[in-house]
């Protein structure tokens, strides 16, 4: 049996009255779903990036072949990851951090918290 407009139940009347509103929520959903698992693919290939470097210039700077000035590559890094501008990473720049990311990420979306939630999931099980 096909649900009608008519129907005594509010919220069935609502989405069989308001189905662009369901679209909307479905398809910002898919976004942050799709979203969510490319961040956490792109992070696993950042990671490996990253790691894999500092094994090759630690290798290299165990053999005498480079320099390296550890002290000043944390203090570049520090400077440029600081978001809250006090000179150390805490846990307030990785919020302040996620906060200007999920910002950018649902600006002008029409349902930014399925968006939200569903990038999350995404990236969980990414």
């Amino acid at each position: 049996m096909t649900p009608k407009p008519d129907d005594k139940k509010p919220a069935t009347a609502a989405v069989l009255t308001q189905p662009a509103n369901v679209s909307e929520i479905s398809f910002a959903t898919l976004l942050g779903l799709c979203s969510g698992y490319a961040a956490k693919k792109f992070a696993k290939g950042a990671g490996f990036v990253i790691g894999a470097s500092f094994l090759a210039l630690q290798g290299l700077a165990m053999t005498g072949v480079i320099t390296i000035d550890w002290k000043r590559i944390e203090s570049e890094v520090t400077k440029r990851l600081d978001a809250d501008g006090d000179g150390k990473l805490t846990t307030n720049d990785i919020k302040a951090v996620g906060l200007r990311l999920a910002h950018n990420l649902s600006k002008d979306l029409p349902s930014a918290g399925g968006f939200s939630a569903a990038f999350f999931i995404g990236f969980r099980y990414g």
